[in-house]
């Protein structure tokens, strides 16, 4: 049973889930290349490292690494680490990246007899801290191996091996994809409230009440979308849901992998709000802004 675990990428997400594996008794070794994501991280128990061979030696012979870094990046971060790495080694791609390329992964690192596991994370920071949702592909005898460090992320009964190599990131780009159609569902509702608040003399942080608590849409995008209405943030945030990380992913699923016209209307809905900002764009980009931190227009 592994105890340790390396970590590269220590923003957000990788500062609070390493946060939670102290917590519970881990050892973590972490590398960031931001120094005040270094800071953060030491002073909430990560032993933290000046490069790759600093964090490959802190481990023992079978060093499992986890990867919490924009998919942009994975490849580069690979190259310098794997050749650092021995043979029965693991390496976890925790993030975002696009299942074909989990798949290229896997093979080039088995051909090095190093471990690939991809994992879709889901749940926000609040996840992250708290418990997140966690997608798991692999070979199942590498999971089995490291399960307990799953189980120590994950909210109760939150995580699970879903399938082999690539099918982590697989089946959280389709979780995406219903959350975007979720979201956009959200946001039109709301909007058609706000546009109709005088004439019924509708409270809409009232109604947020019934539909947060044991109604058919209760959800943590509800909550946090209340949230947002609490904070103010509303009245903040132009109407233009920015450009993410996923949207590249929704196309793929459109144009390759099967009848999708919700999801197709929700990517057209957010592009829309990019020409015409909306009140629609406003509720999306508060509800991304809850969840992940992402970035939002706000108005001048």
């Amino acid at each position: 049973m592994h105890n340790e675990l390396g970590f590269i990428g220590l923003g957000r997400m990788g500062l609070n889930m390493t946060t939670r594996l102290i917590e519970q008794g881990y050892r973590v070794v972490g590398y960031d290349v931001e120094t005040v994501a270094c800071a953060a991280a030491q002073a909430v128990g990560v032993e933290m490292v000046v490069d790759y061979t600093a964090l490959v030696a802190a481990l023992g012979d079978a060093p499992v690494v986890w990867l919490m870094v924009p998919s942009q990046f994975v490849d580069a971060v690979l190259a310098e680490i794997s050749p650092l790495l021995p043979a029965g080694a693991t390496v976890i791609d925790g993030g975002n990246s696009f299942y074909t390329d989990s798949l290229r992964r896997y093979q080039t690192l088995k051909a090095k007899s190093i471990n690939f596991i991809d994992v879709g994370t889901s749940g926000g920071m609040e996840g992250a801290r708290r418990g997140a949702s966690l997608m798991i592909g692999g070979e199942a005898e590498v999971f089995a191996t490291i399960e307990p460090l799953f189980a120590a992320l994950a909210a109760p009964e939150g995580y699970a091996r879903v399938g082999g190599p690539g099918a982590g990131h697989f089946v959280k780009m389709v979780h995406n994809g219903i959350e975007y159609g979720m979201m956009g569902a959200i946001a039109e509702g709301v909007n058609v409230l706000h546009q109709h608040q005088a004439e019924f003399d509708i409270d809409i942080n009232e109604v947020f009440k019934p539909y947060e608590h044991e109604s058919i849409i209760t959800s943590k995008l509800v909550t946090w979308l209340r949230t947002a209405y609490d904070e103010g943030q509303i009245d903040a945030i132009a109407g233009e849901v920015p450009t993410g990380e996923t949207e590249a992913e929704m196309e793929h699923i459109i144009r390759e992998l099967g009848d999708v016209p919700v999801l197709a209307a929700a990517v057209a809905q957010r592009q829309q709000t990019r020409e015409v900002p909306s009140y629609v764009g406003t509720l999306i980009a508060a509800m991304r802004n809850q969840f992940g931190g992402h970035s939002t227009v706000t108005k001048e």
